[in-house]
């Protein structure tokens, strides 16, 4: 009786530790996940992966005054109505960007009406792909601003 006791307690052992090894690893790998959720802890100030981050310089910068133009065109080429005049771009106001399978660009994009030369303001949309050449940005929406 003795030896089976033993014998049985053996067996447990490394079962026990092959427990506690895949408990080990089971709970590393959710910290490492939580700290890459996170960006830099502190430093990054809890900025999430994949969270909108404000365009400081959108309104200088080059590539988004780009993006801003390219919305206003594809608006007068796809999305006008048959009775409304096309709008020209002027300029963005303010931007934020957030990374997905590209980059999606929510801009403020500041227009002006074509006849009547009212200064119109406009919500766009729009995600640009480097990867697809042949859709590298794609208007996802144009919307009047309240502003």
């Amino acid at each position: 009786m003795a030896n089976s006791l033993t014998s049985s307690s053996r067996t447990s052992i490394p079962f026990l530790s092959l427990v506690f090894l895949i408990g080990l690893v089971f709970s590393a790998s959710f910290s490492s996940i939580a700290s890459a959720y996170q960006l830099g802890g502190v430093r990054g100030w809890g900025r999430k992966v994949g969270g909108w981050k404000d365009i400081p310089d959108a309104a200088s910068n080059l590539e988004v005054r780009d993006i801003g133009r390219y919305s206003v065109d594809e608006y007068n080429r796809r999305l006008r109505g048959p009775g409304e005049a096309p709008i020209t771009f002027s300029g963005v106001l303010s931007g934020r960007r957030q990374v997905v399978s590209g980059i999606k660009y929510h801009l403020r994009v500041a227009a002006v009406g074509s006849h009547s030369s009212d200064h119109l303001t406009f919500d766009a949309v729009v995600i640009t792909r480097p990867s697809i050449p042949e859709r590298s940005r794609d208007l996802l929406s144009f919307t009047r601003s309240d502003d």
